[in-house]
């Protein structure tokens, strides 16, 4: 006998912490950005937040759905669709791209995460320049891709092609401005055979030399177009003015969420602090790891072809929002993935 759908529960946004500080110091904080800086938040940004404090409460409007056949009524409060804070459009928003991602996008091979986090000093830029983030985005892609294209051709296979998607994140373990990349790279190289039909060659895990060229790979061409685009100030000391540019309120809340902060990892009783070894003695997070001048390279997280809940866990940990409401303290990827 199928098992029926649970009923549907409405939310209640104005019962979570968020909602509760949203709305207690939302009026406050924007006030004090008009004192306090000639140019106040934008108009996007108050959008944003007002449009939250209407989302999914009922008295800002709702629709009501009726079933014919048996004259239930539902309604449901309409929703703010923003991708900003709002932890539920947001949450929504994650879930549907990654299931689409992996019934109508990613093939079904094997596939590896890199992450690639930036040095602190070019965070800022990446955060407010599209053009530098569009670029750092493209170096990346195509530095790990030259690396598979480069094994490939080591093994004797020509021609080849790779795929990947990247997505953006401006948080880390918390709300600190912390621009990054997790791309999902299909972990192997693809060919034609006679008869034009995609052939798909798996790659075998990277080593940490690999890793570490292509961290250098990434700074080296990641510095040199910025030189080329003038976002370095070369000029002699004598020649650059001592004057601070004033800061308007976007500036001031970016300078507070650079802050590097403190954190320390809480280890449970039942948990191993090194966090499990790999095959070379080392633990698997260090094994899978590479640092050049800032650049932070990670490529730990690998899910066997066939398992279409591993992509879809690992999509969603690259599409989460930087606000989301928890029910616990797991990590939305669930168990690591080592290769």
């Amino acid at each position: 006998m199928a098992r029926l759908a649970p009923a549907f529960a409405p939310r209640r946004p104005t019962e979570t912490v968020l909602y509760g500080v949203v709305r207690s110091s939302f009026e406050t904080f924007l006030a004090h950005t008009r004192e306090t800086y000639e140019k106040p938040l934008p108009r996007y940004v108050e959008k944003e937040f007002r449009s939250y404090l209407k989302c999914g409460v009922f008295a800002h409007g709702f629709v009501r759905c009726r079933c014919e056949t048996c004259g239930h009524d539902l309604v449901v409060a309409y929703s703010c669709k923003n991708r900003g804070i709002c932890p539920s459009c947001s949450g929504r928003r994650m879930a549907n791209t990654a299931a689409h991602l992996v019934d109508r996008v990613l093939p079904d091979v094997p596939v590896r995460q890199f992450v690639l986090s930036l040095p602190f000093e070019l965070r800022r830029l990446a955060a407010f320049k599209p053009a530098v983030l569009t670029a750092f985005s493209r170096i990346f892609v195509d530095t790990v891709f030259a690396a598979y294209r480069a094994r490939a051709k080591r093994d004797g296979t020509q021609r080849v092609e790779c795929g990947a998607l990247t997505f953006v994140q401006r948080f880390g373990g918390s709300l600190n401005l912390n621009l990054h990349f997790h791309s999902v790279f299909l972990d192997g190289v693809f060919t034609r055979d006679e008869q034009g039909r995609a052939l798909f060659h798996p790659a075998p895990p990277p080593d940490a030399s690999e890793l570490l060229a292509i961290a250098r790979r990434v700074h080296d061409r990641s510095i040199a177009w910025l030189r080329r685009h003038g976002h370095f100030d070369e000029r002699p000391l004598e020649e650059r003015s001592n004057e601070a540019a004033e800061p308007n309120a976007i500036d001031a809340c970016a300078a507070i969420a650079m802050q590097r902060g403190a954190f320390v990892k809480l280890v449970a009783e039942d948990e191993d602090d090194d966090g499990g070894s790999a095959d070379d003695g080392r633990p698997a997070r260090l094994r899978f790891a590479a640092e050049h001048e800032g650049f932070n390279l990670h490529a730990g997280v690998h899910i066997a072809a066939g398992d279409d809940m591993g992509r879809e866990r690992l999509c969603r940990y690259g599409l989460r929002p930087a606000m989301a409401r928890a029910t616990s303290g797991a990590c939305p990827m669930g168990a690591s993935h080592f290769a």
